[in-house]
């Protein structure tokens, strides 16, 4: 029994052997032959060209119509109106105001009268500041002057400065101690505004 098993195995390995042994001889004598048929097949590159785009549709233009109501005006049945009705009844009465009463004559004379000249009883006599003469101060002062009826000034503002404080006082104050003919209309005196200018200037020796 044991020699039985013993052919068996070598009858197994022979087989093995043998089909090892063919498979070699052909992978030897074939494989040279397969690669010089496969080198000699053409190789063929076929490209395939992209999609053309669809092109795209427009779409028509709609035009949104906005329907417009109908408006139909009722028909107003005709007013009748009474014509024999007495005109007062329909009148309307307005009140009249009455009218401002005039200025009175003393009420004119109280606002003082622009005038253009002036004459004087004793003239304005300014006094040069000593400081300013120091200083080389000088410059012209023009004073608004309210005259009353007695021929006084009752006011006295600066209408345009010398650019000097102590040049303008001292034209106030000599505008001040002068004394002035009243001016008259009508026959009357009234009160008068009138532009005053002072001049203080170096080169001609004021007091």
């Amino acid at each position: 029994m044991f020699a039985e098993d013993h052919s068996q195995r070598l009858c197994v390995g022979a087989t093995i052997v043998a089909v090892h042994a063919v498979g070699l001889y052909l992978a030897v004598t074939f494989a040279p032959r397969i690669q010089q048929a496969v080198a000699q097949v053409p190789l063929t590159a076929t490209f395939v060209s992209q999609p053309e785009p669809t092109p795209r549709r427009e779409l028509p233009q709609v035009s949104v119509v906005t329907p417009q109501p109908i408006v139909r005006i009722p028909e107003l049945p005709p007013i009748e109106i009474p014509t024999d009705a007495p005109a007062a009844s329909r009148a309307i009465t307005v009140p009249v105001q009455a009218a401002a009463p005039p200025a009175t004559q003393a009420e004119d004379r109280s606002t003082p009268k622009l005038v253009s000249t002036v004459e004087y009883v004793r003239e304005p006599a300014p006094r040069y500041p000593t400081q300013s003469r120091r200083l080389r101060e000088q410059g012209l002062v023009v004073l608004r002057v309210v005259i009353d009826e007695r021929g006084a000034a009752s006011s006295i503002e600066i209408e345009t400065s010398s650019g000097h404080a102590r040049l303008d006082d001292a034209a106030r104050e000599a505008v001040l101690h002068a004394a002035f003919r009243p001016y008259v209309e009508d026959g009357a005196p009234r009160r008068a505004l009138v532009l005053i200018p002072i001049e203080f200037a170096l080169n001609r020796g004021s007091a």
